[in-house]
């Protein structure tokens, strides 16, 4: 068997090994959530639950979320503002999907200035960061996927931690979580984004509660 035969037959079986996973990877049960995220606590660290905001019935068909909040939380002093959103599915790929933030960040004028992932405190894991600008305003967005026992910041990897608990668990169900805030006037940008990194781990561990784990 020469070399350039021996390539294609590897790149065969490459392909037939990978069509196999996605056709097992269809075959799950839908994981139902362990409780309703509307019961999320009204104070999480310093930050207090201000407010909710709720999405129009075409788009939540759109996006197949099984659950879902929309939460305004506001710091101590009244000064900071972070709107924390979570999104759960049972089945992802299946009854539901997520839409990539970095496509969905840019629009209204807004830019994306920097990416970048960051460690969350005592070791609980790494999100994404997105610095996203207009003009002179500033906007600070925290993001991971919470699934099945893991916090992944890469979308990379939670493309493929999904097909491989679909084959191995028979498990596609998953969370996105999203935390947005705007620095006060005045604040500190980098202080600011280090308050709402504290928070996110925080909100891991919470999410914990209600979002099934390995």
């Amino acid at each position: 068997m020469t070399l350039s035969t021996r390539r294609i037959v590897v790149v065969l079986a490459l392909f037939a090994a990978t069509f196999a996973a996605l056709q097992l990877s269809q075959v799950v049960r839908e994981t139902p959530i362990k409780q309703p995220l509307s019961g999320f606590p009204a104070e999480i660290g310093e930050w207090r639950f201000a407010r909710k905001s709720f999405f129009a019935a075409p788009v939540i068909d759109m996006l197949g979320v099984a659950d879902y909040i929309s939460y305004d939380y506001v710091d101590g002093s009244g000064g900071g503002v972070l709107n924390l959103y979570i999104s759960y599915f049972t089945a992802v790929g299946v009854t539901g999907g997520y839409h990539s933030p970095q496509n969905c960040l840019p629009g209204g004028g807004w830019n994306i200035a920097k990416v970048e992932d960051v460690d969350l405190p005592n070791g609980a894991g790494r999100i994404k960061k997105v610095v996203v600008q207009k003009g002179g305003e500033l906007q600070v967005v925290l993001y991971w996927f919470q699934n099945r026992g893991r916090i992944i910041a890469s979308e990379y990897w939670e493309k493929v931690y999904l097909v491989l608990d679909a084959v191995f668990k028979q498990r596609r169900d998953g969370s996105f979580i999203r935390i947005i805030g705007e620095p006060p006037k005045g604040a500190d940008p980098a202080r600011f984004a280090q308050q709402m990194i504290d928070f996110a781990a925080k909100v891991t561990a919470t999410a914990a509660d209600f979002i099934p784990g390995a």
